[in-house]
């Protein structure tokens, strides 16, 4: 009989993914096999075959794979989790991004559903022919950030505290997720080099809280990661490494490390969007610059236009009040073409 519970050689013990009824199993309409780590590729708002990865991406899966299977990997939330099948995986070809933000979403649509809660994605990019120094890799790793924020459809996205606040953690279609990026420029911090190309790892908050208890997962456990950081890493813990909630801790200083222990500047890469700040100031400008009457309407007097309209000779009085009031009615009619029409994507955020 399977154990709810499984333990690794620290002695921290992690519920156990539910066992799925066989029959189920054979008749799962979404197509994902624990086993087939290739039936979990997510490329847009496709997944499985229909996601063609390119053949760039055997190669950095088994690195990965070889890394956080080892016994000694410190990050057993990891271990777990490629061990369960409870990993999804995706790829970007070069720096081309544009899938991204699709298979984000398709990601968080599948988290929100309770059999996927406990999943992760792996982001693996295609391997540079140098690679990149450690400050490329860091400045590529928060342009993605930045983007992903960008375009985020969750209207809510524009509410999220700012990253020097306690409680931010990145955020993509209302799924909160912690961000690791493993980069070949780590040469001291072994645990974040997975291989040949960057990998990004996003874990949604609920990973770290246990299945049973519905509890975040105590600090022990997170402290035996620290521990064994230290024997598997050339370098002592970083010392921006801190846990969800706890006073000054700050989520972002976490996400990309120095390979030495320098601490991340004060300031974050990541800027919050102002979607809803930006909307209400373009629609404020466009209502300051609509022209006024006054200002559109010509210089006229009235008084010395129809006197000099009635003392032209075979023009009777009825004949000028009429062309008075034609004029008036175009210059009117052109006053009214002059107003900016309201645009038909009013009521949708506009881009940062």
């Amino acid at each position: 009989m399977r154990s709810n519970e499984e333990t690794v050689d620290d002695g921290v013990q992690f519920a156990a993914a539910p066992a799925s009824n066989p029959q189920e199993a054979a008749t799962s309409q979404d197509g994902f096999d624990p086993g087939d780590w290739k039936s979990r590729i997510i490329a847009g708002r496709v997944t499985g075959a229909a996601a063609k990865p390119p053949a760039w991406l055997d190669a950095s899966y088994d690195t990965m794979r070889t890394h956080v299977m080892d016994p000694a990997y410190p990050c057993f939330f990891g271990t777990m989790a490629e061990k369960r099948g409870e990993m999804f995986y995706s790829y970007v070809n070069g720096k081309d991004i544009s899938d991204l933000p699709a298979t984000m979403q398709t990601f968080a649509e599948l988290v929100s559903l309770p059999q996927y809660r406990k999943n992760n994605i792996a982001i693996f990019f295609e391997p540079d022919a140098q690679p990149l120094t450690h400050e490329a890799y860091h400045n590529w790793f928060w342009s993605i950030l930045q983007h992903l924020h960008d375009v985020d459809p969750d209207p809510q996205a524009d509410a999220q505290p700012e990253p020097s606040h306690e409680d931010w953690e990145f955020s993509f279609a209302g799924v909160e997720t912690f961000v690791v990026c493993a980069c070949p420029s780590f040469r001291l911090r072994h645990s974040r080099n997975l291989g040949p190309g960057m990998v990004l790892l996003f874990q949604p908050r609920s990973v770290f809280v246990d299945t049973i208890t519905n509890k975040v997962i105590g600090r022990e456990a997170r402290n035996q990661v620290r521990k064994r950081l230290e024997t598997w890493d050339d370098v002592t813990a970083h010392p921006d490494l801190g846990f969800y909630g706890d006073p000054g801790n700050l989520e972002w200083k976490q996400y990309f490390l120095s390979d030495e222990n320098i601490a991340a500047e004060d300031r974050c890469p990541f800027l919050k969007r102002q979607k809803m700040q930006a909307q209400a100031q373009a629609a404020a400008a466009r209502e300051s610059s609509a022209p006024s009457a006054a200002s559109i309407l010509p210089a006229m007097n009235p008084a010395s236009s129809v006197s000099h309209i009635a003392h032209r000779p075979g023009h009777p009085p009825r004949e000028t009040a009429f062309q008075h009031s034609t004029a008036r009615v175009r210059v009117a009619d052109q006053w009214q073409a002059a107003i900016p029409q309201p645009d038909s994507g009013h009521s949708e955020q506009s881009e940062s």
